[in-house]
C-alpha cells in the first residue's frame, strides 16, 4: 500500500509540474507531502520536490530539500541514489523556470 501511495504522489507531482493547463506547483507540493507523510525516506518524492522548487524558482526551497534528503540518508547510513545526485547537480547549475545560469 505504501508503494502505491508513493507512486500516486509521484504521478500527481509529475503531472502538476509539467508546463501546460494542468500545471499547479501547489498541488504538486501537496502530493509530495502526502507521500512523504507515509514514507519519509522515499527518495523519488524528494527528487520530485527538487524539481518543483526549481520550477518555482525557489532556490532556498531547493536547498532545504537537498538538506533534508541528505539528513535522511545520513540517518539511514546510505548514499544518495545516482539519479538524485545527478539531478541536484543539474538543478544547482540552472535557474528555476528553465533558465540556464549565466
Amino acid at each position: 500500500m505504501i508503494t502505491r501511495i508513493i507512486d500516486v504522489a509521484h504521478t500527481i507531482a509529475t503531472h502538476r509540474t509539467q508546463h501546460g493547463p494542468h500545471r499547479n506547483l501547489h498541488a504538486a507540493r501537496r502530493a509530495i507531502t502526502t507521500g512523504l507523510d507515509v514514507d519519509e525516506t522515499a527518495e523519488l518524492l524528494y527528487r520530485d520536490a527538487l524539481v518543483v522548487e526549481w520550477a518555482a524558482g525557489n532556490r532556498p526551497g531547493l536547498h532545504t530539500v537537498i538538506s533534508r534528503i541528505q539528513q535522511i540518508n545520513a540517518a539511514l547510513d546510505c548514499s544518495l541514489e545516482t539519479e538524485t545526485e545527478d539531478l541536484i547537480n543539474e538543478l544547482l547549475h540552472t535557474r528555476g523556470k528553465g533558465e540556464p545560469t549565466p
